[in-house]
């Protein structure tokens, strides 16, 4: 599913690409454009509307995807670029505020030690405390057998 969508969107991106002017489709490397073509579904229908606008054309989310990095890397200017990682920037420090705020790492580890604390007062109110033995594991035992045949300390 994964391939086919990706396939797909390649052919949109070549029919797009076929809708440039020629100064446009000339910054593209040839080698790009011939990945594209080989790794296109040829059987996808797609039909690009020159009375619509880009917006309302009805495009994979892969294409806009691959015609934005296209964008960016072949036809932006310079100061097109800057713009672009500013808002990138900015796109991604906002996503991280975000997490932040709904894993806020002061609060959690205030919360650790709040119930680390109260595990502490519990068990210091709890008298009738019982030990437990661990035997571990089927090899420790086995491994503990065996020195103690042997007379071997640990």
């Amino acid at each position: 599913m994964l391939k086919t969508n990706y396939a797909n969107a390649y052919k949109e991106v070549l029919i797009i690409l076929d809708n440039l002017i020629k100064e446009d489709y000339d910054k593209i490397p040839k080698e790009y454009i011939e990945f594209l073509k080989s790794n296109c579904n040829n059987e996808y229908e797609f039909y690009y509307d020159n009375s619509k606008t880009f917006e309302e054309q009805e495009l994979l989310d892969n294409t806009k995807y691959i015609l934005f990095g296209l964008f960016e890397k072949f036809g932006a200017t310079e100061i097109q670029k800057e713009k672009i990682k500013n808002f990138k920037d900015n796109y991604f420090r906002k996503i991280e505020e975000e997490k932040r705020e709904q894993y806020n790492p002061d609060d959690i580890f205030k919360n650790a030690n709040k119930a680390k604390n109260t595990d502490i007062e519990m068990s210091e109110n709890n008298t009738n405390t019982v030990l437990i033995e661990c035997k571990g594991s089927f090899f420790t035992r086995f491994k503990n057998f065996i020195f103690k045949i042997l007379h071997i300390n640990k």
